[in-house]
């Protein structure tokens, strides 16, 4: 049982969703005459009231994000935007549309990382941390890592000219000794065509989940751990023959499977609607 106190913090958050003051923010500094996006921040008013939520401090809600929002001097400034954005239909998108979703991709990024945070902890639940039960169809979880966070797991490593060609969902799985790279019976990390992963199959636990059910590495813990389970597509990555880039989506992911995913749902679709996005729920082990 959740102790519903320890999520207040969260709620909270989730009930003061910040792409709305930072399209005030966008809006007001391209249109006015602002030496920068942090100058526009600094003389919001003291309080804002929208349609959906209430913001008693709104300047200190979004000054911690200030750095996020450089995308709007490019665009300010008559330069193209850093990175490849197309719509759904694959068509590149002008460069204002491209800013403004890169600011809200990456506040929306910080601002669940801190509400997962919040929510996550007094849950208790290792559901991210470990394989698949019996009982589940999965024969393994993929953990995608970035940069050097492979190095943070003490693990048996796979990375030949054969797993680099691979990826995971592949229909023909990866062999390994002749096995399927999932049956290797203990986690494992595997540098896949589009970088590496760890691997947690059916009965396994996260090399660094201690008994207790703590994260020896909590402070250190991958980008992937920072966000459960709730998910910013905002942006999507892809790749194709021209390269890689970002499709926007203007959309949330929720999974269902964590519980206070379930527990919330009705304070989730209102942050989500109050961001303009679209929500998604889903379950991912089952």
């Amino acid at each position: 049982m959740i102790d519903q106190h320890a999520l207040a913090a969260g709620r909270e958050l989730l009930q003061r969703p910040l792409l709305p003051l930072a399209a005030m923010v966008r809006f007001l500094y391209l249109t006015g005459d602002f030496a920068a996006p942090s100058e526009v921040i600094e003389q919001l008013p003291a309080d804002i009231e929208t349609n959906d939520a209430v913001y008693a401090d709104a300047v200190a809600d979004l000054r911690p994000y200030a750095p996020l929002f450089a995308p709007l001097v490019e665009v300010k400034e008559g330069r193209p935007p850093a990175a490849r954005i197309v719509d759904t239909s694959g068509q590149p998108v002008d460069a204002l549309t491209a800013a403004a979703a890169l600011v809200d991709q990456q506040v929306l990024t910080r601002e669940l990382e801190r509400i997962n945070s919040l929510l996550c902890a007094p849950c208790a639940c290792t559901l991210c941390c470990v394989g698949p039960e019996a009982t589940m169809q999965q024969a393994y979880f993929e953990i995608p890592l970035a940069g050097a966070e492979p190095d943070r797991f003490a693990v048996a490593r796979i990375d030949t000219p054969a797993s680099r060609t691979h990826r995971a969902d592949d229909e023909g799985p990866l062999p390994v000794d002749g096995r399927p790279f999932y049956e290797q019976g203990e986690p494992v990390l595997v540098h896949w065509r589009h970088g590496w992963s760890l691997i947690l199959p059916r009965a396994s636990r996260c090399p660094n989940l201690a008994a207790d059910g703590r994260c020896r590495i909590y402070p250190d813990r991958p980008e992937v751990c920072r966000r459960p389970q709730i998910f910013p597509y905002v942006l999507e990555p892809f790749t194709d023959e021209a390269g890689s880039g970002w499709r926007i989506r203007r959309s949330l992911l929720a999974v269902l499977d964590c519980p206070y995913v379930r527990l919330l749902q009705d304070e989730i679709a209102g942050f989500a609607a109050a961001s303009e996005l679209d929500l998604v729920f889903r379950r991912n082990k089952a």
